[in-house]
């Protein structure tokens, strides 16, 4: 796909919007209105703190970072979306990172280590586990985003909180299923390619 310099950025965000629909398991892609923006960036301040996944304290900094950008996108995935290279989920306590997630693959290399809790894919640490040194804070990393050919600045990806998500399955009549599950795409211009 190339971009030209006659097209505006309304243009050339739709050809980002098209790139994400050929994507393996991207099933629907769509711009953010203001409003959403508005009641998603509220929804994950009010999470921000609260309990994320049973772990601990959240910290969604992908989202931080996608609504840090000009064009945010939302898109929904089935299960044959492949997720971004691990970690997608980091957690710290007093400082230090105490678990994470990883490839099924890596979480057998801890199987049997008597330091590690391996849970399917996330690796708890138990000798760096602290206790009193607070409540552990789930970290949501932002992830890059490969557009192929079309340059863009900045590009993010960030996994919404649970409320974040409802909120976006509700107001577009997304399906509820744990098959299916939203992403949001933030980037600043796109640069035109010859």
């Amino acid at each position: 796909m190339s971009v030209c310099d006659c097209g505006t950025q309304d243009e050339l965000v739709e050809l980002v919007k098209e790139y994400m629909l050929q994507v393996k398991g991207v099933e629907e892609v769509f711009i953010l209105t203001e409003v959403d923006k508005k009641s998603i960036e509220q929804l994950e301040e009010e999470a921000k703190g609260n309990v994320l996944m049973g772990m601990g304290e959240g910290d969604n900094q992908g989202i931080a970072e996608v609504f840090k950008r000009e064009h945010i996108l939302c898109f929904t995935t089935n299960k044959e979306y492949v997720w971004p290279e691990p970690p997608n989920v980091i957690m710290m306590q007093g400082g230090e990172m105490i678990g994470f997630d990883c490839t099924e693959e890596e979480a057998c290399k801890y199987e049997n280590h008597p330091d590690y809790l391996v849970m399917g894919t996330f690796i708890m640490n138990k000798a760096k586990t602290v206790g009193n040194t607070g409540k552990p804070i789930v970290v949501l990393p932002p992830k890059p985003c490969d557009l192929g050919e079309i340059e863009v600045e900045d590009a993010v990806l960030g996994s919404p909180s649970t409320p974040s998500d409802e909120y976006i399955r509700e107001a577009y009549n997304f399906e509820k299923s744990n098959e299916k599950g939203t992403f949001f795409l933030g980037f600043n211009k796109v640069k035109c390619v010859d």
